[in-house]
């Protein structure tokens, strides 16, 4: 009994986010940050299992991998152009190095390319930190901040001198939308 009530615990909690996050919020900071502590502990534990050599323990972690990255999309999106992509792009590292370590496993402790391994460990870091930070409002917020800084000594403006283009009702072909007077091009 105890199974089926953890199971519908966990399958409450996965329904309950079923749109991906689309800003940084305290939430968004808090699943993010379980996600890339998830992936972290499978790279660890990933490491301990193929000294091991136990191929069933080696079949299940690559399916928790797996599982982690489906996760990172439901939770983030599926790509790098979603607000917070970064999670999830992070997860397909991790996965990539997973695959990169079971081949030189495999494979006498040969990679397939010379760095592959540091190479997607390096990109996993770099996606999982992007990942934190965008999913951090105040950080978000700082960065936001900047960015307009930086729009208004180029623009006269904020982001609302950024060019923006709709789709018009009547002819449906894509305008640009006009711009505030206050802008300078």
């Amino acid at each position: 009994m105890k199974r089926v009530f953890s199971v519908f615990i966990f399958f409450v909690a996965v329904v309950a986010q079923a749109e991906p996050f689309k800003e940084a919020s305290p939430e968004s900071l808090k699943q993010a940050t379980k996600q890339m502590n998830a992936l972290n502990k499978a790279m660890t534990d990933g490491v301990a299992i193929l000294k091991r050599g136990d191929s069933a323990a080696i079949t299940a972690h690559s399916k928790r991998f797996s599982a982690l990255v489906a996760s990172g999309e439901s939770q983030f999106g599926n790509t790098i152009f979603e607000p917070l992509g970064s999670c999830s792009v992070a997860g397909s590292f991790s996965r990539t190095w997973w695959n990169a370590q079971l081949f030189a496993a495999y494979n006498g402790g040969v990679e397939q390319r010379l760095g592959s391994i540091k190479d997607t460990l390096s990109e996993f870091q770099a996606k999982r930190d992007e990942c934190l930070q965008s999913s951090d409002p105040v950080i978000a917020a700082k960065a936001a901040a900047e960015s307009d800084a930086d729009l208004k000594k180029k623009f006269g403006g904020g982001r609302e001198c950024l060019t923006v283009f709709t789709v018009d009702s009547e002819t449906k072909e894509l305008v640009e939308k006009p711009k505030p007077a206050h802008c300078k091009s």
